[in-house]
């Protein structure tokens, strides 16, 4: 359950953060690609669900991928209706599954569900969308710099939004105290290390990171830019791990 809650946060946030590429800047094989890597991290989630029989959830992954299909097949006509209800549909419901998806494999409301679940889609898509596209200035000679730029202050501002909620997540979970046996207690002490390589990791790192993603960018220095921007993805990444088993513990969006 929860290594489907991670891929499907992170395929929600790579096709959500596509409009701030744009298509007239990478083409249309750019997003064929972003299609392709959300579809596989559907098609893996729907697996985890089913060896989880978790039936609903992986019907849900299942109709995802069918809106994915239908996109898809549907891109080469960016400008009319039959491209872009689908494609507005395929966005909604994938928010949307993704908030299920939280809510079933951490036992939160749905309030706290729904705020985890767009901070970790709003932080993993927009680092992995900006190391992507970072490469993508290898393949495509030329291409402007201001969607990369895009992308790098949206990694800011998903960032503040994601310690935004662990924080207030950390606050109602500590409201009661630490007593042994309590869910803070578990949390905090019980697996401390977890949580503050969380913290360390997944929040501090990217903050630490950004001026450096953003130097290189101002510089068009791309292929420095993208480097970094590996590094930014593995210390997200190991955050949100953590971050999804913490959740699970304390019932909160961690």
């Amino acid at each position: 359950m929860l290594l489907a809650l991670f891929l499907l946060q992170t395929a929600a946030g790579l096709y959500l953060f596509l409009p701030l590429v744009g298509r007239r800047n990478t083409g249309v094989k750019f997003y064929r690609l972003i299609l392709i890597i959300c579809g596989a991290l559907v098609v893996i989630a729907a697996a985890a669900h089913a060896h989880a029989r978790a039936l609903r959830e992986a019907g849900a992954d299942g109709g995802l991928i069918v809106l994915f299909a239908l996109v898809w097949f549907t891109l080469r006509t960016p400008k009319r209706l039959v491209f872009r209800a689908p494609a507005a549909l395929l966005a909604i419901c994938m928010v949307a599954v993704a908030i299920h998806a939280f809510a079933a494999a951490t036992g939160a409301s749905l309030i706290w569900s729904a705020a985890g679940a767009l901070a970790g889609i709003a932080l993993l898509g927009s680092v992995n969308m900006a190391m992507l596209l970072g490469h993508w200035y290898l393949v495509v000679r030329g291409m402007p710099i201001d969607p990369l730029k895009r992308l790098t202050v949206a990694t800011l501002a998903a960032t503040f939004l994601k310690i935004a909620v662990v924080a207030v997540a950390v606050f109602a979970l500590t409201r009661g105290g630490v007593a042994y046996g309590s869910p803070a207690y578990q949390v905090l002490k019980a697996q401390g290390l977890f949580f503050w390589m969380r913290v360390g990791w997944g929040l501090i790192g990217p903050l630490l990171l950004y001026p450096m993603v953003w130097g290189t960018v101002k510089i068009r220095s791309t292929m420095a830019a993208t480097g970094i921007l590996y590094v930014e993805v593995v210390a997200v990444v190991i955050g949100e791990v953590l971050g999804c088993y913490l959740s699970s513990v304390a019932h909160l969006p961690l």
